[in-house]
C-alpha cells in the first residue's frame, strides 16, 4: 500500500449519487476519481494515502463498500466502461467483474443484508441484481426512466428504493414478480439521494404528523398506533427541487417535506442570476433515527432534527469560516470509529472533508487535484512552501512543513481561467509567485494576501500566442543605465512559450510592454540569420549566465547582462524540455558550472561549463561532448531537479511513468520511483529532507516519496517498461467533443514526431485532460467564471 507516500490525489467525481463510501470498521474511505478509486486511511487523526483501485477504462459512476459483517474489505464500483467490478480493498486487487447492463450504469449499492448481492441501475431504467457467490443475476424494469440513485433497505433484504431523474421514487421487492411495492410521488426534479432510516418502525416521531394533520387526517395531531406502523420504515430523499422528503413505507406517502433554507453566503446573498446548480444529497447516520444530514446551497451541510417543532429544524455544520465547503456537496457517508462518529463529504470544491458528528466541526480537509500537475516550485524564501500548477485552472500553495495540518493548502483561482503550466517564485520577495498558463497569460500572485482577500493577481499586458512552458527570474537585460537603478527592479521575469519566444516582463510595470529578448541577442552578437524557436530558459543561480534550450535540440549559453553568446551545446538534436544549473552551496565550487538537460530523447546530458566561462576567445565555442551521460529512461524527459543536500545528485521526471535519482559523477542510477499511474510532468527535491522527492503527473496527483523506501534502482526496461506503458494506457477512452478543437496548442512541450508514448499528436494530450478526466470540465469552467464574476 501507500509505502509512506503522502499524496494530493485526483479529485472525486462530480454528479454521482454515490461514488464515495467509508468501510464499516472506520479504517478506509474510498472515492471515485476519474477511472480509478482512491483509498484513504482515515483511522488516525490525519488522513493518509492508502492506494488506488486500478482497472476501469472510463469514468466511475458508483462506488460502495460491503457493510456485511466480516466482509468489510470488499467493495464494488461501476463505470461508463459498462462493467461492475468487485475489489478487495486490503490488497487493492480486483476479485471479479461483470457487464450485464446494455446502457450507462448510473447507480450502485451493495446490499447491507445479503452479503453477496450488488444492485445497480442504468440510464434506461434497468435494475440488475447480481449475487456474486453463485454468479446469478436477475433484471427488473420497474420504470422506463433514468435511474439517478438506489439504495437497499437495511431492514428488509428484498426491498430496494430507486430514485429517478424526473423526480419519481419507487420501492421494489426483488422477490416478487410484480416488483413495485410503492410509487412515491411528490418531488418535481432529479432525485439525488435516498437514505433509509437506520432503525425500523414508524412510531417514534410525534412531530412528524404536521403534514397529515394539516390535511385533516389525524385528530389532534395524534397518530393512531396501528400495528402496521411498527413494521414499516422511513425513507429520506433529497431532490434538485430543493426539498428533502421523509416517506412512510407502510402508507406509501410523504409524511414530511423540508425546504432548504436560503442561507447567506460569504459576501452577502446569492445573486439569483448565478444559481449554482444545486445538489441535494442526504445521509441518515447509524443510530440516529431522528436526525438526518443533508447538503445545502453552495457547500453548506445541515443537520436536521426531525422531532424539532416549527419551521427551523436545521443546524449548520462547521461554526468557523474556513471549515465549510465552498461549492456544492455530492456525497455524504459516516462511520462509527472507536468513540467517534465521523462524517465524510466530497464536493465540487475538490476538498474531501471529515466531520465529527458529535461537535459538528470539521476534523480535517484533504485537498485534491482536477487536472495534470504541470509544475512544482519550492519557495526560496518561505522554506517548505510548495506551489503546484494544475490543469484545473488553479494554483495550490502547500505549506509542507505545517505542524498541525499536513495538508495545509491554499488555493488561488482568480483571473486564471486556463491550465497553469508554469510557476516560479521570486528569489527574495516572500509570497511573490509568477505563473503562466496554457493560453499564454503571465501573471504574479501575492500569495501572502491574495487568498484571504481573494485579491486577483497582476497580469502582464503582453501575452504569448501559445502555452507558457517556463518562467524564470533573472537580472534585467540589457543592463540598466546607471542612475536608473533606484527606480528599477533588481530582477525581472522571463517567460518562454510554445511559439518559441522569450519575453522579459518588468514586475513593477506589468502593464508596460514586455521585451522579446531575441532583440538584445541579435544586437549584442550581430546576428542576421533566423534564431531557433526557444523552448526552455534557465538562469544560473548567481545571475551571470542564461541558458536557452531550443526546439532543434541545441542549448545556447549567454553572458549577462548583454547576452553575449559564449557557447552552443549540440547534443540532444530534439526539442529541449528541461535545463537545470547545479546549486552553488557545496564544498566543490566547480560543480556550480554543471548544467543538466533533458529533451524529447530519453538520455539526460550534463555539461561542465567552467572552461567556457574562463575561455578568453572572442568567438563562441561549440560543445559536442557531454561531461556526463545519464542513460536509462525510455521516453521523453519532462523535468529535472538537483538535490540541494548533495553534490552531483539529480532526479529526473519522465514520460515512462517513473522518476529516477542519479549519481551524476558516477553516471549511476540510484533509485527509481514507480508509484504514479501516469506520465510524470514535474519534480522537485525536498528542500528540508534529503530522502524526500515530490513529483507531479498526468494522473492528477502529487506524490511525496522516500528514496530509501524504493525497491527499484533504475528505470524499467524492455518488458517492464511495456507493462508500465500498459498500466498507463488504461487512460480513459476519450470521447472527442466536436465543438472545441484544440488549436495545436499543447500543455507541456511537444514534438510532432513524439509518438513514443502513443502521444501521436498534441491534441491527444489536451483531450485526455478535457475529455473524460475532467468529465465536468465545461460545466466547471462556466461555474468558475460565474464565481469569478460574483466575488469581484
Amino acid at each position: 500500500t501507500g509505502m509512506g507516500v503522502r499524496a494530493l490525489p485526483a479529485s472525486p467525481n462530480w454528479y454521482s449519487s454515490r461514488c464515495s463510501d467509508a468501510n464499516s470498521d472506520g479504517r478506509l474511505f474510498g472515492f471515485a476519481a476519474r477511472h480509478r478509486v482512491c483509498l484513504l486511511d482515515v483511522a488516525a487523526a490525519a488522513p493518509a494515502f492508502y492506494g488506488e483501485l486500478i482497472g476501469h477504462t472510463d469514468r466511475i459512476s458508483g462506488f460502495a463498500f460491503c457493510h456485511c459483517p466480516g466482509q468489510g474489505s470488499l467493495c464494488a464500483s461501476c463505470s461508463d466502461d459498462g462493467s461492475v467490478k468487485i475489489w478487495d480493498s486490503g490488497t487493492l486487487s480486483p476479485v471479479l467483474e461483470y457487464s450485464l447492463h446494455q446502457n450507462a450504469i448510473t447507480a450502485l449499492h451493495w446490499s447491507p443484508l445479503v452479503k453477496d448481492l450488488i444492485v445497480s441501475g442504468d440510464e434506461k431504467g434497468v435494475i440488475v441484481c447480481y449475487w456474486h457467490n453463485r454468479s446469478d443475476s436477475q433484471q427488473f424494469f420497474p420504470e422506463p426512466r433514468t435511474v439517478f440513485c438506489l439504495t437497499c433497505s437495511p431492514h428488509h433484504e428484498n426491498l430496494v428504493a430507486i430514485g429517478y431523474k424526473d423526480g419519481m421514487v419507487v420501492i421494489i421487492d426483488i422477490s416478487r414478480k410484480r416488483e413495485v411495492v410503492h410509487r412515491l410521488r411528490g418531488h418535481e426534479d432529479e432525485i439525488h439521494c435516498l437514505a433509509w432510516c437506520p432503525v425500523p418502525g414508524e412510531e417514534r416521531l410525534p412531530a412528524w404528523q404536521d403534514e397529515l394533520q394539516e390535511e385533516g387526517k389525524v385528530p389532534n395531531g395524534e397518530l393512531t398506533q396501528d400495528t402496521a406502523t411498527k413494521k414499516g420504515c422511513y425513507l429520506a430523499s433529497g431532490s434538485k427541487d430543493q426539498t428533502l422528503r421523509i416517506w412512510s413505507c407502510t402508507r406509501g406517502r410523504s409524511v414530511m417535506t423540508l425546504k432548504l433554507p436560503p442561507t447567506k453566503r460569504r459576501g452577502g446573498a446569492v445573486d439569483p442570476a448565478v444559481k449554482e446548480r444545486i445538489w441535494l444529497t442526504v445521509h441518515w447516520p447509524a443510530g440516529r433515527p431522528t436526525e438526518v444530514v443533508s447538503s445545502g446551497f453552495g457547500g453548506e451541510l445541515l443537520l436536521w432534527n426531525l422531532t424539532q417543532p416549527g419551521k427551523r429544524k436545521w443546524t449548520l455544520l462547521g461554526s468557523s469560516e474556513g471549515q465549510n465547503h465552498s461549492r456544492i456537496v455530492f456525497n455524504l457517508s459516516s462511520v462509527k470509529h472507536q468513540d467517534r462518529e465521523l462524517l465524510f463529504s466530497i464536493s465540487m470544491d475538490r476538498d474531501v472533508k471529515c466531520w465529527d458528528l458529535s461537535t459538528l466541526e470539521c476534523s480535517w480537509t484533504m485537498p485534491s487535484l482536477g487536472g495534470f500537475v504541470y509544475s512544482l516550485a519550492f519557495s526560496p524564501v518561505d522554506t517548505g512552501c510548495l506551489a503546484i500548477g494544475v490543469g484545473d485552472s488553479m494554483i495550490r500553495v502547500w505549506n509542507t512543513l505545517s505542524v498541525n495540518n499536513i495538508y495545509d493548502v491554499k488555493t488561488f483561482w482568480q483571473s486564471i481561467k486556463s491550465k497553469v503550466t508554469a510557476l516560479s517564485w521570486h528569489p527574495t520577495k516572500e509570497g511573490s509567485l509568477a505563473f503562466g498558463t496554457d493560453d499564454g497569460k503571465v501573471g504574479i500572485f501575492d500569495t501572502l494576501s491574495s487568498s484571504a482577500k481573494n485579491k486577483p493577481p497582476q497580469i502582464s499586458s503582453t501575452y504569448h500566442k501559445k502555452t507558457v512552458y517556463t518562467l524564470a527570474w533573472g537580472p534585467p537585460t540589457p543592463p540598466l543605465i546607471s542612475g536608473e537603478e533606484s527606480e528599477q527592479p533588481s530582477v525581472t521575469l522571463y517567460s518562454c512559450a510554445g511559439e518559441g519566444i522569450v519575453f522579459q516582463h518588468n514586475p513593477w510595470k506589468l502593464n508596460g510592454e514586455a521585451n522579446d529578448i531575441n532583440k538584445v541577442i541579435r544586437d549584442t552578437n550581430s546576428i542576421k540569420h533566423k534564431l531557433p524557436a526557444r523552448t526552455e530558459i534557465s538562469w544560473k543561480p548567481d545571475g551571470k549566465l542564461l541558458a536557452l534550450g531550443n526546439e532543434d535540440g541545441s542549448i545556447e549559453i549567454f553572458q549577462a547582462p548583454n547576452l553575449k553568446l559564449l557557447c552552443t551545446i549540440q547534443q540532444h538534436h530534439k526539442l529541449i524540455n528541461a535545463i537545470r544549473w547545479h546549486h552553488e552551496h557545496g564544498t566543490q565550487p566547480e560543480l556550480s558550472y554543471l548544467i543538466a538537460s533533458g529533451s524529447i530523447n530519453a538520455t539526460i546530458y550534463v555539461h561542465n561549463l567552467k572552461s567556457v566561462v574562463e575561455n578568453s576567445s572572442e568567438n563562441p565555442l561549440m560543445i559536442t561532448e557531454p561531461f556526463r551521460t545519464l542513460a536509462g529512461h525510455t521516453a521523453k524527459i519532462t523535468s529535472l531537479s538537483w538535490s540541494p543536500h548533495h553534490e552531483g545528485r539529480l532526479v529526473s521526471a519522465c514520460y515512462d511513468g517513473t522518476a529516477q535519482v542519479w549519481d551524476v559523477m558516477k553516471e549511476e542510477p540510484l533509485c527509481n520511483y514507480r508509484g504514479h499511474q501516469g506520465r510524470l510532468l514535474s519534480v522537485q527535491w525536498s528542500p528540508v529532507d534529503s530522502d524526500c522527492v515530490y513529483t507531479g503527473a498526468d494522473d492528477f496527483s502529487v506524490h511525496k516519496w522516500h528514496i530509501s523506501k524504493q525497491e527499484h534502482t533504475r528505470p524499467p526496461q524492455g518488458k517492464k517498461s511495456i507493462e508500465l506503458e500498459k498500466k498507463r494506457s488504461i487512460q480513459p477512452k476519450v470521447k472527442a467533443k466536436k465543438k472545441k478543437k484544440p488549436v495545436g496548442k499543447s500543455p507541456g512541450k511537444q514534438d510532432a514526431n513524439d509518438a513514443m508514448n502513443g502521444d501521436d499528436s498534441i491534441k491527444e494530450m489536451l483531450l485526455d485532460e478535457n475529455g473524460v478526466s475532467d468529465h465536468e470540465g465545461e460545466k466547471e469552467a462556466q461555474e468558475a467564471e460565474l464565481a469569478d464574476k460574483v466575488s469581484v
